[in-house]
């Protein structure tokens, strides 16, 4: 099973350093994480209201210096909780080569749509600027007839909130395992990729429901000991 680490918490930190945050202790510990080969992908979740409300969350300036120091390391998937996804993408493109787009994901929320039809063409304009791992993601409220199969044929992957997106440190909502097993039964071809209130516990759930790639903040990032947190949260779901 993957794992995406969500830097969330460590978010602000690195904002207050940001003249000098490579030499930070909260970035000496996402390197410590990554050097355990546990990590499969560095997730930036991108907030910015009217989606969600009163909350700046990685500013392009962080996202930028994050990508330069860690992209030649390990992908990255950037979830763009914003009401207008392309634009944000727009400004990222100015420091990610399209050379390497590829490699990194991009996952758009389809909140931030009127119609499935307008993000159906968001997914094909990201396409055509390079990227090629493309997920939308649900979130918890959100019913899954919001996307159709021809949304799930035009996504590399589902993104399933488990729980109410913007905010971290909830608890992880039995609703997300419905989702998660309704997606698994009707497009077991798809990868499905889960956020929110991921533990030891709620991983094995997942897993069984049909998840392939776990996301996890601060089940990792608010432990005492990152690395072990890490380490024993991979050997668990790899053991079923």
């Amino acid at each position: 099973m993957k794992i995406s680490l969500s830097i969330l918490e460590y978010e602000q930190s690195l904002y207050n350093e940001m003249e000098f945050p490579f030499k930070s202790e909260v970035f000496s510990r996402i390197i410590d994480l990554i050097n355990t080969g546990q990590v499969d992908s560095i997730h930036i979740d991108v907030m910015r209201p009217p989606l969600i409300p009163n909350r700046i969350v990685f500013p392009l300036r962080l996202i930028r210096e994050l990508y330069e120091a860690l992209h030649e390391r390990i992908p990255f998937s950037f979830h763009l909780m914003v009401s207008d996804p392309l634009l944000m993408i727009k400004n990222m493109d100015e420091f990610i080569p399209k050379v390497d787009r590829a490699d990194n994901a991009v996952i758009i929320q389809r909140e931030s749509f009127n119609s499935e039809d307008e993000m159906l063409d968001a997914i094909c304009l990201l396409r055509r600027r390079g990227y090629k791992r493309i997920g939308v993601c649900l979130d918890l409220p959100t019913p899954c007839g919001s996307v159709s199969e021809k949304s799930v044929e035009a996504a590399d992957f589902i993104l399933l909130m488990t729980v109410h997106m913007g905010r971290g440190r909830q608890r992880y909502s039995d609703a997300g395992t419905e989702k998660i097993k309704y997606f698994s039964r009707r497009y077991p071809d798809k990868p499905l990729w889960v956020d929110g209130g991921i533990n030891i516990r709620t991983a094995q759930i997942v897993k069984r429901a049909g998840a392939e790639t776990l996301v996890v903040g601060s089940f990792i990032t608010l432990n005492d000991n990152p690395v072990y947190a890490l380490i024993r949260l991979a050997q668990s779901v790899n053991d079923i």
